[in-house]
């Protein structure tokens, strides 16, 4: 029988994670000095008591297929080093990435139960209606963080919207698999994401956020009737906002996507796209180096006129291809379509949740570089653990 120390140990680590989790939406807005944002603090403490379990049980669980390919892009965007432009950032960038795949093992290793799987998510949710009210707030007090736009404190408000998009087929799921109370309170986080995402004026997170309502028609036959005017009420309340009930700045910019995915420049991110791909014809087979992407432009681009924002490629999968190369893309590809097919391999209900999901990252990325964002790994995070669930018996999910 396993020690009860053992059972304590991990319920206070998957609490810890929990907590990280809830701080995702909102981290930036909280700092502690000398000791980095809140989600570093409680990242570190997960840790521990995830090494504190570990050490207890005796046994590391069984790494599957996504865990390893995860692993395997870590360590090669740190080789990079050895042949980048910019090997300092790249030293840091690899730090970042490690810290990443040490809250994926976390995953793996805390949460295999479908219970804590639901805790995840619920604390992902809980944490995006605070960042919501946090933006909303500001907004109310006219503390634009761009020119009209509004995002919780330290966020940017294209990744600030992407980070709340994440959380809306999460809310989906919850409250088709609920009832009652946890139900409504999972559709009043999702309408408070929907109104922080349109505060953002993000046209990026409005297509992700439209992408959301792909699992409600996915899950459409097995839904209650109560989840289908739930979710049609929340797509009308993200139509109804995107053209009459947002504030005018929000709406303006918003009503100027069609334009700009017809003949647009997505605010200048096609010149960099096409900087990107000259730079792909000279350094292709092993990229310019992790997160050295801002010096690899200069010929090109000069510097960035914002200091604190270099360029970057904005565009998630571009951006990887550049800095680590054939051998990073294929790596970070092969973890994505490891992902995908796992997500095809689970029941309907959580199969149509991931898959929708990984469309909704999917749209976010497209103008963003992410690949060392929090919310995108604790997604690929909850998708091996979803699979590797699916083969126990004890854990049958609909």
């Amino acid at each position: 029988m396993q020690p009860a120390f053992d059972s304590r140990s991990e319920r206070l680590g998957r609490m810890l994670l929990a907590a990280l989790v809830f701080s995702l939406p909102f981290e930036k807005a909280l700092e502690f000095p000398g000791l980095g944002t809140i989600a570093h603090v409680l990242g570190l403490a997960a840790f521990v008591a995830g090494c504190v379990v570990v050490t207890r049980r005796g046994r590391l669980r069984v790494p599957n297929a996504a865990l390893l390919l995860a692993a395997g892009f870590v360590a090669w965007s740190g080789l990079t080093f050895f042949w980048s432009l910019a090997p300092h950032a790249t030293a840091a960038r690899f730090l970042t990435l490690a810290q990443l795949l040490g809250m994926f093992w976390l995953v793996w290793e805390l949460c295999p139960a479908a219970a804590a799987g639901l805790l995840l998510m619920r604390a992902y949710l809980a944490g995006a209606a605070v960042s919501s009210l946090w933006t909303m707030l500001r907004a109310a007090l006219h503390q634009q963080t761009n020119y009209r736009r509004f995002a919780t404190a330290g966020f940017d408000p294209n990744d600030l919207g992407v980070t709340l998009a994440l959380a809306l087929p999460m809310a989906l799921y919850l409250s088709h698999r609920a009832r009652g109370l946890e139900a409504a309170l999972a559709r009043v986080a999702a309408a408070l994401a929907i109104a922080a995402i349109l505060l953002t004026a993000s046209r990026t997170a409005l297509i992700a956020a439209g992408v959301s309502f792909v699992f409600p028609l996915l899950t459409w036959r097995q839904a209650r009737v109560s989840q289908r005017a739930g979710s049609l009420a929340l797509a009308a309340w993200l139509i109804l906002g995107a053209l009459w009930l947002a504030p005018s700045a929000s709406r303006q910019r918003l009503a100027t996507l069609p334009g700009e995915m017809a003949q647009g420049t997505f605010h200048d991110r096609t010149r960099i796209w096409k900087t990107s791909l000259k730079l792909l014809r000279h350094r292709w087979p092993a990229g310019v180096g992790a997160a050295a992407f801002p010096d690899a432009v200069v010929p090109w681009l000069g510097r960035s006129p914002i200091p604190a924002r270099p360029y970057t490629a904005h565009n998630t999968f571009l951006s990887v291809l550049v800095e680590t190369g054939a051998t990073g893309f294929l790596l970070f590809a092969s973890l994505i379509a490891t992902l995908a097919l796992y997500a095809w391999m689970l029941a309907p209900t959580a199969r149509a949740l991931w898959f929708t999901t990984l469309a909704v990252w999917a749209a976010g990325v497209s103008t963003l570089s992410w690949e060392t964002r929090k919310p995108a790994w604790l997604i690929l995070a909850l998708i091996a653990v979803a699979w590797a669930r699916a083969w126990d018996a004890r854990e049958i999910e609909p």
